[in-house]
């Protein structure tokens, strides 16, 4: 009896990543046939490896290659980035166990990387004896001519991944390609690495406006800093929804602080999107801006870096203190700070404690210090248990810690939210960011614009969309920029006839996926029925399509 073909799947637009073996043929051929086969397989686990350390799916290994997604079954917001991330390290692993192997004649070992991005189906393929996970669409088959384009070694991607992170990495634009099976030519980028110290950009590249419905809580942040100048430390909590404006109003204020105090340090730590897993990454990122340095920095400059800054500092009790930071920073430790070294890992901890409030106490005493935990949904374990180890210690010193999150009670970085709030007390300051008001989201839209003449139709449609979140008020703009329903003449800006038939930008729907995939299968059975119906409709119709449903 045949089998039952299966097929099931979702639309959405993910980020794509081919990568393979470059000329595995011949390198195969000059190599013993145990020694190719074990070289393959440590290839695919360096490989996968890297995959998997930015959550991206392994939908397929073909021979000497691998097909991953970024976005499906789990979409995260900066899918694109993760991809890119992973396709520059698996180049560099790859060039090392090449490098390795050069003795068995496997020096030349390179992977050549495609990267598109773009709409697919994503789904159950098959039948019920044998089927895969997979994606169908466009979007796939240009991933897959970008591998083949491209250079052994080399990261290529289409223009749908670049426009996502062009802030980020630096590039070379190898023109139109006219790719088989396309009718029209692809635009490409060959990524040559990660701009030094470059952030993911939100918003509209180029527009800035003046920020608006902060004005409160920037004030709130000027106050707590006053009192942090007269020499109290205290906490700040930022809190709010994606998109809310936690980053740009700690932008102003750290431009408002530096304008009128230059004694003033300002120390900062990022989360990784996918740095969960990864022990101290935040701490890590607060030494090394600690220090000037940043996370491209190789091993000698971090290594003079923290010397220069300790032996400042601390004077001549800086050698300890350096132990146990480069120790943290993973740096080659000379014989006489290994030998300071503690061999208990409980104990190695302390100390990494010890070692930062040594060194805050040293920069405090020359000025007040801002310390600022980012995106604290992000943060790791490890770096939680430090920092709540650490605020205690703070008392006193001419310190302003700001924590900044979103409201996600289950992230680990909640944690240090919570703990802050017992460990401080009365020193803590919780602000939290609402959504603008329809005024002040009007504003945002006729400042970014620069324009009050735009169309009532085009400024409603904006604002319907948006919802008052400042990003997706600008992630709007943007895409109706780029899409030409908005463009300039001139000085103004005129609104075209395309903007009637505006979608959700894909910026948005990567962030919106990313929180509709942690929900649980009900919710988002719940969610989907609901977007069915529509944008608005009464609570009890929900209530009888889903019983009918069940029934």
């Amino acid at each position: 009896m045949p089998t039952r073909p299966t097929a099931s799947g979702e639309r959405r637009s993910i980020t794509v990543l081919f990568a393979d073996i470059a000329g595995s043929t011949s390198i195969a051929e000059r190599m013993d046939p145990e020694d190719w086969t074990t070289l393959v397989g440590e290839a695919f686990k360096r490989m996968t490896s890297t995959i998997e350390h930015y959550d991206g799916t392994i939908a397929r290994l073909m021979g000497d290659g691998v097909l991953a997604f970024f976005g499906a079954p789990v979409a995260h917001e900066d899918d694109p980035e993760r991809a890119v991330r992973c396709g520059l390290d698996m180049a560099r692993v790859i060039d090392e166990l090449g490098a390795a192997q050069r003795a068995k004649g496997a020096s030349d070992l390179r992977v050549r990387v495609g990267i598109n991005t773009g709409p697919v189906v994503v789904g159950m393929i098959g039948s019920d004896t044998a089927n895969e996970y997979t994606a169908m669409g466009d979007a796939v088959n240009v991933a897959a001519r970008m591998q083949a384009t491209a250079r052994a070694g080399s990261v290529l991607v289409a223009a749908a991944t670049y426009r996502f992170i062009s802030p980020l990495v630096d590039a070379v634009d190898v023109g139109l390609l006219e790719l088989k099976g396309k009718t029209d030519a692809v635009q490409a980028y060959e990524i040559t690495g990660l701009k030094a110290g470059a952030k993911a950009a939100r918003g509209l590249v180029g527009l800035r406006a003046p920020m608006v419905g902060r004005d409160a809580q920037l004030t709130r942040l000027r106050d707590v800093f006053g009192v942090v100048r007269a020499g109290q430390a205290r906490v700040a909590c930022v809190l709010g929804e994606p998109g809310m404006g936690k980053t740009r109003l700690l932008s102003e204020l750290r431009a408002d602080i530096e304008r009128t105090d230059g004694s003033v340090r300002w120390i900062e730590g990022r989360c990784l999107s996918y740095g969960e897993t990864l022990p101290y990454h935040l701490v890590l990122d607060l030494v090394r801006s600690l220090i000037g340095v940043s996370g491209s920095s190789d091993e000698s400059q971090v290594a003079d870096a923290l010397r220069s800054v300790l032996r400042d500092l601390l004077g001549d009790g800086w050698l300890e203190t350096s132990a146990y930071l480069g120790h943290l920073l993973s740096l080659r430790l000379t014989p006489e700070q290994q030998a300071r070294l503690s061999v208990l890992e409980t104990e190695a901890i302390k100390r990494y404690v010890a070692s930062l409030i040594l060194v805050l106490r040293a920069v405090s005493a020359r000025g007040p210090v801002v310390v600022v935990c980012d995106d604290l949904h992000w943060a790791d374990a490890a770096s939680v248990d430090t920092l709540l180890q650490l605020l205690p210690s703070l008392a006193g010193l001419p310190v302003l810690c700001i924590l900044s999150s979103r409201v996600e009670r289950k992230a680990t970085g909640w944690r240090l939210i919570a703990g802050a709030r017992d460990l401080v007390g009365d020193a803590l300051t919780e602000i939290r960011l609402d959504p603008l008001s329809l005024e002040d989201s009007r504003s945002l839209v006729s400042n970014l614009l620069r324009i009050e003449s735009l169309r009532a139709d085009t400024r409603d449609l904006i604002l319907a969309k948006a919802e008052g979140n400042p990003f997706f008020v600008e992630e709007v703009i943007r895409m109706l920029i780029d899409r030409g329903a908005i463009v300039r003449e001139g000085d103004r800006w005129i609104a075209t006839e395309r903007v009637a038939s505006i979608d959700i930008p894909d910026t948005l729907q990567g962030l919106l996926l990313a929180r509709i995939d942690r929900l649980p299968q009900e919710s988002k059975r719940t969610l989907r029925v609901a977007s069915v119906i529509g944008r608005q409709f009464g609570v009890t119709i929900l209530e009888r399509i889903l019983e009918a449903k069940t029934s």
